[in-house]
């Protein structure tokens, strides 16, 4: 399974969180603590809001510890709201197109889990899509395919409306194709203004999600402001971390974060 964090706060350089924490999420790639998935090695990507409502969006198919670009990158990119992603495939090919984050517009997406059976369940779910959206569809992850779902079910509306939707939808396709491997997924979206998580799972074995407070290098720094979500935590001060319970999902906005419960529907 994949890694991957959210930040949200005061501008920083990347290369704050990506890099200079005790279990960043460069670390993490090589070895991560809360996954069965140890070093994650497939690709990488970062996505970050600046002075544009869109996102700027680098991925590339090196492992995030032996990439040059993105450690220069890091270095000199500061912002305000960041995505970054390390990806453990769960069966896809190994590209570029395949990396998260994935964008469309001003959203940002990225997930670590899975659609189970996906191999049987990629046209039904695709069949979904609305045409305007699936144009944009340029791999063929299931993780793709799922935000591009929750777009045409009124992801810029609604995140966990929509969430809850595309969850429900895929999870009745699983049944009506018998699939016995369990939907799971623990996620994040952004506008560049806010940040959602979703964790879920149809087995209650959701992969890790926590939201905290992690030492950063801001020039302004607000106590006790939530700044980041992460599928595990970058240091080891356990004061700065809470999990996320199953069936939850967040919203983060200006340093707060609210939760609501994880329903899928139809």
């Amino acid at each position: 399974m994949c890694r991957w964090m959210a930040y949200g706060g005061p501008e920083i350089f990347l290369k704050d969180v990506l890099f200079e924490q005790e279990n960043s999420l460069v670390k993490q790639s090589l070895s991560a603590r809360e996954s069965h998935w140890h070093t994650n090695a497939d690709g990488f990507g970062v996505a970050w809001y600046g002075q544009k409502n869109t996102p700027g969006v680098f991925k590339d198919i090196l492992p995030a510890w032996n990439d040059s670009n993105l450690h220069s990158l890091a270095h000199q990119i500061e912002s305000r709201l960041f995505f970054a992603h390390v990806r453990a495939s769960s069966g896809t090919s190994v590209s570029r197109n395949n990396c998260h984050p994935f964008s469309h517009g001003e959203w940002a997406f990225m997930h670590n889990g899975q659609i189970g059976g996906w191999a049987h369940m990629r046209q039904a779910v695709e069949s979904l899509i609305a045409p305007e959206l699936y144009q944009h569809r340029l791999g063929t992850t299931d993780s793709e395919a799922l935000f591009l779902l929750a777009l045409t079910l009124g992801l810029a509306k609604d995140p966990p409306k929509a969430m809850n939707q595309a969850l429900g939808l895929v999870g009745k396709l699983m049944r009506e194709h018998g699939v016995m491997e369990p939907l799971r997924l623990s996620a994040a979206c952004s506008n560049g203004q806010q940040i959602w998580g979703f964790r879920y799972s149809s087995d209650q074995h959701s992969p890790s999600l926590y939201y905290g407070t992690p030492t950063t290098h801001a020039q302004e720094h607000f106590q006790g402001q939530i700044n980041t979500m992460a599928s595990e935590p970058l240091d080891d001060q356990a004061s700065h971390w809470c999990a996320v319970a199953e069936s939850t999902g967040l919203v983060w906005s200006q340093g707060r974060i609210q939760t609501f419960a994880i329903t899928p529907t139809l």
